[in-house]
């Protein structure tokens, strides 16, 4: 992975890239149909006519322009700013690009970035909902957010006041990855309220704009973000909103991209249930509760498949199937896991049991990771 402020690509790609990303007057759809068709904008600018017309949505005013003006327009921003500013870009052509963002007829061309996606191909889902909740609302976004994290999904969602707040706070409490997309550049504090969950975010996670440094939050920006909410994750799940609340934009994105609504049902004659309401009445699927999603997607979730396993060893104490469980996905330190509660003497006797019984493995940097599924597998 690239460091911060740096790319992979040479100078004169990058400023291609962020010479396509300046052409807004193109439309989002028709950026992203010239990359899926010629694969970088290196390539787009130097095609033909005819080349071209492979793309759907063009009209002769739009077509003209692009092919006198392409390769002269100025960069969205320099290079040197987003050295100067630590934050990186991600091209639509790069691994850390997320996959399913990659998919829609209208994702953009590069994101910029501050923090990291640790793992990029893992399942990620979209917490949203009202800015001015109930903490009942809050309460539960926090409560899913966690469950959900713990359970292997990165969780999504825009920053802002409300819910969105306490679904990264929920991540952030798990210590698993979030990411916040923003309406504004990702060096942009906003709202200045979330400051602290901001910085708290960038320490497992990212923060990821379309927009570059320096660019403040406008209100039509806000729709046009929550395409890449919807649209890098395989559902959304909509905690609290009313009958007008963006987070229903959000919702009918994702349906768009033939992605999953999940909706919680609220109370019922409460102005914040009206819009979960409409939602399942359209066909969102109804939950409650965050292990009817985690069940749901079962089949996406290593330490889910890895935790039913550990469950069919009858020598093991629960106790053992818990830490065993806690390691199920990526390799966790010793300190992680002091920090979510174990005390030292008995962890460190734990571990040594299972690793003598062969159930974990060692690695790099003193840590543990429960052996995969084929070598469990053979201990049954």
């Amino acid at each position: 992975m690239a460091e911060a402020g740096h790319s992979n690509k040479s100078a004169g790609q990058q400023r291609l890239w962020l010479q396509l990303a300046n052409m807004n007057w193109l439309g989002s759809t028709i950026r992203a149909g010239l990359l899926q068709e010629f694969g970088s904008p290196q390539r787009a600018f130097i095609a033909s006519r005819e080349e071209l017309l492979k793309v759907k949505g063009w009209d002769n005013v739009r077509l003209d322009r692009f092919l006198k003006t392409a390769a002269r327009t100025e960069p969205i921003c320099a290079p040197e700013l987003l050295e100067q500013k630590q934050i990186r870009m991600i091209c639509f052509d790069e691994e850390e690009y997320p996959q399913l963002l990659r998919e829609i007829p209208d994702s953009p061309p590069v994101l910029f970035i501050k923090g990291s996606i640790s793992n990029p191909s893992a399942p990620a889902i979209a917490i949203v909902g009202a800015r001015n909740g109930t903490q009942m609302g809050y309460d539960l976004a926090r409560d899913f957010a966690f469950n959900l994290a713990q359970a292997g999904f990165t969780i999504v969602s825009g920053l802002a006041l409300g819910i969105d707040t306490h679904a990264h706070r929920g991540a952030v409490e798990a210590n698993a990855t979030t990411i916040a997309v923003l309406a504004n550049g990702p060096d942009v504090i906003y709202p200045r309220g979330n400051r602290r969950i901001r910085d708290a975010i960038l320490k497992n996670g990212a923060i990821i704009s379309e927009y570059p440094p320096g660019v403040v939050a406008r209100p039509w920006h806000f729709p046009i973000r929550n395409r890449i909410i919807s649209g890098m994750c395989l559902a959304t799940l909509v905690v609290e909103a009313s009958a007008r609340s963006g987070s229903l934009i959000t919702a009918r994105l994702a349906a768009e991209q033939n992605r999953e609504v999940f909706a919680l049902p609220g109370i019922s004659g409460s102005s914040t249930s009206e819009g979960t309401l409409n939602l399942i009445e359209e066909g969102a699927l109804l939950v409650t509760n965050p292990d009817e999603i985690i069940e749901h997607y079962a089949e996406l979730l290593p330490q889910k498949k890895n935790l039913e396993k550990i469950d069919e060893f009858d020598d093991l104490t629960d106790e053992e199937k818990k830490l065993l469980a806690a390691l199920a996905g990526e390799p966790v330190s010793i300190d992680k896991l002091l920090e979510s509660g174990w005390s030292r003497d008995r962890l460190f006797s734990l571990l040594l049991q299972l690793e003598m019984r062969d159930y974990l493995v060692k690695t790099q940097g003193n840590r543990y990771q429960t052996r995969n599924k084929a070598l469990l597998k053979g201990r049954l």
